[in-house]
């Protein structure tokens, strides 16, 4: 029974040190340089992603205000998830890349935290069968999905565009990360 604590507790600790190697882009989500400036808000030393600290907050706040002020009758449900499928339009900006202009990429992302949001609180309180429900979020899971496999691409491209050309292992913006997972054995140098 030692031996099984003494594991979790090793475990634990790997990803501690795990957590603690990718400490410097956490909440930014991006490598820490001039060209990824733009995807960040800067906030005393730290940097905290635009998408993530937009998109989350509103939809919690979406979530809070329409519980609060919004009845919830089989009517005003359905407005709801209907109306939520409009604040996903703004996903367009991100396709057709528009989102490079920060104000547009704010806009993009509180839209779709506020379609997520309605449609998270529509689908959980209208009466459909729990099967129903499941299917109906997977809905919100590929349009979260597709707009993250964007972000990555479009990382992928600014990253090849750069002096670096998306070798981490050099990038000064990555290169302290890099290290510090291959010091601690979470990444093996390639020969």
């Amino acid at each position: 029974m030692v031996e099984f604590f003494e594991k979790i507790r090793l475990k634990f600790s790997r990803f501690r040190l795990l957590l603690s190697d990718f400490k410097p882009m956490m909440l930014s989500h991006h490598p820490n340089c001039d060209k990824f400036s733009a995807h960040v808000y800067h906030v005393g030393k730290r940097s905290l992603c635009i998408g993530c600290f937009t998109f989350y907050p509103v939809i919690i706040i979406t979530i809070i205000l329409t519980l609060l002020f919004v009845e919830p009758n089989i009517y005003n449900l359905i407005i709801m998830y209907l109306i939520s499928f409009i604040f996903f339009i703004p996903i367009i900006l991100s396709v057709i890349g528009l989102t490079k202009y920060r104000f547009l990429k704010i806009f993009s992302k509180a839209s779709n935290g506020i379609g997520v949001g309605l449609h998270l609180v529509s689908v959980f309180l209208l009466p459909f069968p729990l099967i129903v429900k499941i299917l109906t979020l997977l809905e919100i899971n590929f349009l979260v999905g597709a707009i993250a496999y964007i972000r990555a691409n479009r990382i992928k491209k600014d990253c090849s565009k750069c002096d670096y050309q998306g070798n981490w292992d050099d990038c000064p913006g990555m290169k302290n990360i890099r290290d510090k997972l291959y010091e601690h054995g979470f990444r093996e140098r390639k020969s």
